[in-house]
């Protein structure tokens, strides 16, 4: 017999929001002590026919999330025990705790504090910090491990993805409301070269140990409670190698040199900016506002897990909401290239345009409409390049989305209809030129048609749909189409329910065809307002229709899982 693996993982703030900032401002009113939360116990059965088993014949977890509150803190647990044990790249015990006191807030243990989008932004740290907003004063601070050191993984014996140790100071200092501000932050962080894993050959070559600073500012002001203007900035320095023996000798930027004294600076690094300005007008019911966004290539921040950079765009936004609240519609359009720092061999400039609209046209009707257009042309900037590798190209969307309701308090009836066509236009004229090369045009259309009936006196409701899909270009035609039907019911007394999803997908592919059949049962129990216990059975038969023989084989699955569930509250 197997042995049984338990882990249990303890997540306090592994989330951003499962464990949110805890208020003392009323802690007089609160209740001393809660204990709350639910276990649920499931087992699992599989299998398979015509392929070989893609999960254990059989399963079990037992989980559970109990939930303890001192005095308004609330600090969550979470727990699973397993027959199957799961490697683990980087543990998950995970502690944290953001107690707030009036306008005083502390943080330690593993958090998600984000000062501004271009310093620290959300990246979790293990470490401790503070923020004051006392009127309209507004200042923060963290300290701590932002990565650790890559260990082994012992079930591949490799190392994924290879780091140091990295930590980081972030400081945040503003003035102002939620209309009027103006916040400067600062991050600097940089990895320990010392917290180099031993005995693994070959590491330094693969990562160096580097170092960021970046001053960043935000801000917003509201003119005649109408007019706005907002606006990001920042400037990163980034040190790619902090033990590398280049010197500031080897590099003309003056600005680096003066920047010596006080930052880790070598041959290696380099600095780079990233800003955005808006400019807007906002009324009652309608608004029009301005944007513009650039970020040189290779912008980075520590304090952020990623950016899109190397990126230049205006864009115009308006807006409109008719008083009435029938009729809403939103846009932008705008420009946008990259080759910021014109170091490409080409520049690549694209027409970004989207809106949306939505109208109530009756008291049963309505529609939603969306559209996007995005066309990318590739122009040679210093040097030429052949025909067949510049890109001009266009791709635009576009679904419709009706509605039609009926109702009355005995039921409700309700027609939805949705078509979304997406078009990608290739006009390089090195095509034109060579008639034998087919065209890379693709044309994709979906379509859906779905009813929906509830009935609230009898506790019954029932849905269906067809659905219809098709995608073409000069090398390939598929196209699928499928129908579902699924229903609900609910005994009188409130304690049982069931429920049952049937769908039926056709394929086609050149000249080949496929079918899938997927349906699903689940019925549910209430033994009391405590206790539940449910049981699920989902079937698949999938028949690809290939011709070659255990390439794509026809095959079935079954799956069944019985769960009981019980909540407490002490």
């Amino acid at each position: 017999m197997k042995k049984v693996h338990i882990w249990l993982m303890v997540w306090l703030g592994l989330i951003p929001g499962l464990l949110v900032a805890q208020d003392f401002t009323n802690i007089a009113s609160q209740r001393p002590v809660a204990f709350n939360g639910s276990v649920e116990l499931r087992g699992m059965f599989y299998g398979a026919s015509g392929i070989a088993n893609r999960m254990e014949p059989f399963n079990y977890f037992l989980s559970g999330s109990p939930t303890l509150s001192i005095y308004g803190w609330t600090i969550p647990f979470n727990f699973t025990v397993s027959k199957k044990q799961t490697s683990f790249q980087q543990p998950f015990n995970q502690y944290g705790l953001s107690p707030t006191y009036k306008w005083i807030t502390l943080h330690g243990g593993y958090r998600n504090v984000t000062f501004s989008p271009y310093t620290l932004a959300g990246h979790t740290m293990l470490g401790g910090g503070i923020e004051l907003n006392p009127g309209k004063l507004r200042f923060g601070v963290m300290y701590g491990r932002l990565n650790r050191a890559t260990v082994i993984d012992t079930a591949s014996m490799s190392l994924v993805p290879f780091a140091f140790t990295r930590k980081g100071l972030a400081v945040k200092l503003g003035y102002g409301t939620a209309d009027r501000f103006l916040d400067l932050s600062f991050l600097r962080a940089k990895d320990d070269s010392t917290s180099l894993p031993s005995g693994i050959l070959g590491f330094e070559d693969r990562v160096k140990p580097a170092g960021n600073s970046v001053l960043s500012y935000g801000g917003k002001f509201t003119l005649f409670q109408q007019f706005f203007i907002e606006s990001d900035g920042a400037i990163s320095l980034l040190t790619r190698d902090l033990n590398s023996t280049l010197t500031l000798d080897s590099i003309p930027d003056k600005t680096l040199r003066r920047l010596s004294d006080f930052l880790d600076i070598n041959g290696t690094s380099e600095w780079f900016l990233a800003f955005n300005a808006g400019l807007g007008y906002q009324a009652r019911n309608y608004g029009i506002k301005a944007n513009y966004r650039r970020i040189e290539p290779g912008f980075t921040s520590m304090g952020a897990y990623y950016f899109t950079n190397d990126i230049e765009n205006l864009t115009i936004s308006p807006n409109y909401n008719h008083p009435s609240g029938k009729f809403r519609i939103n846009a932008s359009v705008g420009i946008e290239q990259d080759n910021v720092r014109l170091q490409k061999e080409s520049t690549s400039k694209r027409v970004i345009a989207s809106g949306s609209a939505s109208a109530e046209l009756t008291k049963n009707l309505g529609v939603d409409v969306n559209f996007s257009n995005f066309s990318n042309n590739q122009r040679p900037n210093t040097l030429r390049f052949a025909d067949s590798l510049k890109i001009v190209q266009t791709t635009r969307t576009l679904g419709i989305m009706p509605r039609f309701t009926i109702s009355s308090p005995e039921k409700i009836q309700m027609f939805l209809l949705s078509a979304n066509f997406s078009n990608m236009n290739d006009y390089n004229s090195y095509f034109d030129n060579n008639p034998d090369i087919p065209s890379r045009d693709i044309r994709n259309g979906q379509y859906l048609l779905n009813y929906t009936l509830s009935l609230p006196k009898r506790r019954m409701s029932f849905n269906g749909s067809l659905s219809y899909t098709n995608l073409k270009s000069a090398a390939v035609t598929n196209s699928y189409q499928g129908v579902t039907i699924g229903g609900n019911y609910l005994l009188p007394n409130n304690k049982i329910s069931a429920g049952t999803n049937l769908s039926y997908m056709l394929g086609k592919s050149n000249d080949t065809k496929s079918n899938i059949f997927n349906g699903s049962l689940n019925v549910s129990y209430a033994i009391n307002k405590l206790q539940s216990i449910r049981a699920m059975v989902y079937f698949t038969n999938n028949n690809p229709g290939s011709a070659v023989t255990g390439v794509n084989p026809s095959f079935s699955e079954t799956r069944g899982e019985i769960a009981y569930q019980l909540n407490f509250g002490l």
